[in-house]
């Protein structure tokens, strides 16, 4: 396969699913598990006898064994994008391995100028084979988006944070119907002490997406906090009176309950 792989570098560089299967092939390769006899190191899982709980081995994976082959990854997912920026399966690709390297900077960088394409009139956004993408991508592209603004907020650090309000900024400005930007920058707003910007976007999000359960439940919060009784109550009844498989609607009734506890005390 390698061999395969050089050869065709040479004879298939202006065709874009080179890029797309050599990059998939090398990161493909560097994700399969590796076991080992070795004690474990730097993080790795270990093996233990199952009887005397004593350390057999190790699991790790051909990248950690050999870097290279993530690099690959990376380098030939680079220049496919770098060539084919209408790509969006590369591009995707791109911040994929970009943020499974540890580069969350890539990877924000390759998300914002596909935000940035998906924005311009004149670009029309291909699929694997130069095919139609497979879903409109203004479903695509911000969902693609969550994948990485949600563990950004996570991380809980400066460089994060900005980097998570970049991209949510960026979604935001591209597909401003998106209800679930606005939602995680009012966490983001809440989180550095912003209320009253919180507020404002917990309802913009809230707006843009009626039904969705957790960001209404997000939103009767922020109404119970600020005091705004009825219409925490009106927001949390909605939340019980819509089908929803999520954590919201027992959030919603224990909410209600400790309403109605407060108000007979």
């Amino acid at each position: 396969m390698v061999k395969f792989l050089d050869k065709a570098a040479k004879i298939e560089a202006a065709n874009a699913d080179y890029y797309a299967f050599a990059s998939n092939y090398w990161w493909t390769l560097a994700s399969q598990i590796n076991l080992s006899t070795k004690p474990a190191e730097g993080g790795e899982p270990s093996i233990r006898d199952p009887k005397s709980g004593e350390e057999v081995g190790s699991i790790s994976t051909n990248g950690d064994l050999d870097p290279s082959l993530r690099r690959k990854a990376v380098e030939l997912t680079g220049e496919g994008f770098k060539r084919f920026p209408e790509r969006l399966d590369i591009g995707l690709g791109l911040a994929h391995v970009q943020f499974n390297t540890g580069d969350a900077k890539g990877a924000v960088a390759t998300m914002l100028r596909l935000l940035k394409s998906a924005a311009t009139p004149s670009v029309e956004f291909k699929w694997t084979g130069g095919g139609e993408l497979p879903r409109p991508v203004n479903e695509m592209l911000p969902e693609s988006v969550q994948s990485y603004t949600a563990p950004l907020f996570n991380a809980q650090n400066d460089e994060s944070d900005v980097l998570c309000k970049e991209l949510l900024e960026a979604t935001i400005a591209t597909f401003p119907d998106h209800p679930f930007a606005y939602n995680l920058l009012a966490a983001l707003a809440d989180a550095k002490g912003e209320d009253d910007e919180s507020y404002r976007l917990l309802k913009i999000a809230a707006e843009k997406a009626p039904d969705d359960t957790l960001i209404l439940n997000n939103l009767a919060d922020a109404h119970r906090a600020r005091g705004k009784t009825s219409e925490a109550i009106s927001v949390y009844e909605k939340i019980l009176q819509l089908e929803s498989s999520d954590d919201a609607a027992p959030a919603a009734k224990s909410a209600l309950d400790a309403m109605k506890k407060e108000t007979t005390e």
